[in-house]
């Protein structure tokens, strides 16, 4: 019997006793369809035992004779028939060799069911899954009906319990082709009942909430959830067959489905909405907001809020918490000022590499309101200064008429000291070079604002957590833009940063097996080396591993699902025009190679040379909008298409 708690809270529904079970059911031939496992195995064994000639329906004959080899164990009379009711040719074979050996069945639970959770854009160019859960949930059962339905209408006498679900009462996104296929046969039953009575044929549903199985096993939030083991779910199967209701159903979902007719558009409009759980809390969240208010959207407003004792990051010299980051910043800020006379709106180039002098130069230049410019070791903006003090490079500034100091690699930032500066009247900048792969590499800077953020933000954390206390790992050069993005991500939200060496692939599976990191980010030709490491396999199974900044081919895609499995997610965008798209590990086994689709809050276009959209499949200029002022389109340099499904493939640079 089901627990009064969960009946009461709507999660269960509840059962029958054995004694009234036994009385109803004694000496029937009772059909159970889906009975290998999960709620057709629970309710055939129960109808075994108290008295029922079972017979035994679904495709692995080897799980339908443990069945069986159960009930008869028990006493109980069981037959197996090894059938594959998504075909409808085998359905009526069953029913009619059902009535040939058995002469008749009295009660048909109709239980055999596929489950599927897709969205409607993943199922662009898998027409077939919709083809194969209709087969299954709705023309295999409509066909054993209507082979079997005759001679129970002859005698007079006949039962069919369907084994539906709750779903059908409401929309879900993700689960069209499942629901759909559901709801078909439950309206069928509903159009078949009136004409069944007159010939004392009784229908009863049960509209199952979540279940325990092996089919809602894969779908993960559901593992979360509360739910009904699949002896409770057998229990009410076992209620429908005893009292003959013509629905079961938990008591929320009478006032739900009212709810969802009465209010289409309101409801259609809140599942639309789709929140991810919040990266971090709302006093961080607070401080992360007044911070960027006052420095930018630079590594000193990322460092500003958290505590002084977490780790914020990690590299090859060690572990460095937030305060002792914050500390460093502020001497080498009064470094720069003592050094070189930095003030507000001056600009300095930082060439160091992915360590903690980079993230402590830049948050530097942040506190004093400075244009903080990333620099890739032998960088062309570069050239040597002549006759200078030694503690720094210059770089050419936009104008060429003066030269900026450029702090140089791991000795130079960690030799400049000075007090603490003053707050700055002015927010402080920072530029990322662009990968100069089509023109000289120029600055960017992105100006954005909170309310672009949001949804993209949001829709990235939904598949890439990134959490407080959790670490992260970032082999990518950290100034790079790729690189860059996760860095400061991790410092704003409170995951410590491991900022491994990208040449040491190595050294950063060894990291990551030591710190278990949620993410791994690096670029496609560093995935390749490490996939071919000894012991790649190693990397810990719940760590996420996310590429991007270079095109990953199918071949490498399809290598990397092989070895890691799917957990692996490819990015793409560009320094001048942001984030463009995500490419989920279902994205990469249909379509290998794809960079995804849009994250919400972010356009993708592919135009030709007009400035016209493109339909799917022609090849045109990739344009992305949602990050700029106004919306505006901005080219990433690179050339593509949609594929049938939306998802974007890359042909190669513009």
């Amino acid at each position: 019997m089901a627990n009064p708690l969960k009946v009461a809270a709507g999660i269960a529904i509840r059962g029958v006793s054995d004694a009234a079970l036994a009385k109803a059911v004694q000496g029937k031939i009772i059909l159970v369809t889906g009975a290998s496992e999960g709620i057709g195995a629970a309710t055939a064994r129960r109808l075994g035992r108290a008295g029922a000639t079972v017979l035994l329906a679904a495709r692995t004959r080897d799980r339908l004779d443990e069945v069986a080899m159960e009930i008869r164990r028990t006493g109980g009379t069981a037959h197996v028939y090894a059938v594959d009711l998504s075909r409808p040719e085998q359905a009526e074979r069953l029913g009619m060799d059902i009535l040939r050996e058995h002469r008749r069945v009295d009660v048909v639970v109709s239980n055999a069911g596929r489950s599927i959770r897709r969205s409607v854009a993943d199922t662009a160019d898998r027409f077939h899954d919709v083809v194969r859960t209709a087969d299954l949930n709705y023309l295999g059962p409509v066909q054993l009906l209507l082979t079997l339905l005759p001679a129970m209408r002859t005698a007079g006498a006949g039962h069919i319990v369907n084994v539906s679900t709750a779903g059908v009462f409401t929309p879900a996104p993700n689960w069209s082709a499942y629901l759909a296929s559901k709801t078909a046969f439950d309206v069928w039953l509903r159009c078949a009942v009136p004409e069944l009575r007159r010939d004392g044929v009784t229908v009863s549903t049960f509209y199952s909430g979540l279940v325990r199985t092996r089919m809602s096993a894969p779908t993960a939030y559901l593992g979360r959830m509360p739910a009904m083991s699949a002896e409770e779910a057998a229990g009410a199967v076992c209620r429908a067959i005893a009292r003959r209701p013509r629905t079961l159903q938990a008591w929320w979902t009478r006032p739900g489905e009212v709810i969802a007719h009465a209010f289409k558009g309101t409801v259609e409009r809140l599942l639309s909405w789709q929140p991810a759980r919040p990266p971090t809390g709302p006093v961080r969240l607070a401080r992360l907001l007044l911070a960027s208010r006052r420095y930018g959207w630079t590594l000193a407003a990322a460092l500003a809020s958290g505590r002084d004792r977490e780790v914020a990051l990690i590299d090859r010299f060690g572990t460095l918490t937030r305060g002792e980051l914050r500390a460093a910043a502020r001497d080498c800020a009064g470094g720069l000022v003592e050094t070189f006379g930095i003030q507000e709106r001056d600009r300095v180039g930082i060439r160091c590499g992915s360590h903690r002098g980079l993230v402590v130069a830049a948050a530097a230049a942040g506190l004093l309101g400075a244009d903080a410019v990333l620099l890739p070791r032998g960088s062309a903006a570069l050239r040597h200064a002549s006759g200078g003090t030694g503690a720094a490079d210059s770089m050419s500034s936009p104008d060429h008429h003066t030269d900026v100091p450029v702090v140089a690699d791991d000795q130079t930032w960690s030799t400049l000291h000075g007090p603490a500066p003053e707050r700055p009247r002015v927010p402080g900048r920072l530029t990322v070079l662009t990968s100069g792969t089509t023109r000289t590499p120029r600055g960017v800077r992105a100006d954005v604002s909170w309310s672009s953020v949001i949804g993209p933000a949001l829709a990235h954390l939904r598949h890439i957590p990134i959490r407080r206390g959790r670490p992260i790992l970032v082999a990518t050069p950290a100034y790079h833009g790729y690189g860059l993005t996760y860095l400061a991500a991790g410092l704003a939200l409170g995951a410590p940063v491991i900022l491994a060496p990208g040449n040491d692939l190595a050294g950063a599976l060894a990291l990551a097996v030591e710190h278990e990191p949620t993410a791994f980010f690096a670029l496609p030709e560093q995935l390749a080396v490490l996939a071919a490491l000894p012991g790649a396999d190693r990397l810990p199974a719940r760590t996420r591993i996310v590429t991007g900044a270079e095109p990953l081919t199918a071949e490498l895609s399809a290598r990397l699902l092989e070895v890691f499995g799917d957990r692996v997610f490819n990015l793409f965008g560009s320094t001048e025009a942001g984030w463009a798209a995500m490419a989920t590990p279902a994205d990469l086994r249909a379509a290998p190679g794809t960079v995804g689709r849009a994250p919400r809050g972010i356009r993708l276009a592919v135009l030709d040379q007009r400035g016209d959209r493109l339909p799917p499949g022609e090849v045109g200029a990739v344009h992305v909008g949602g990050w700029q002022p106004g919306g505006a389109l901005v080219p990433t340099g690179d050339l593509g298409h949609f594929d049938r499904a939306g998802r974007l493939m890359l042909d190669g640079r513009a």
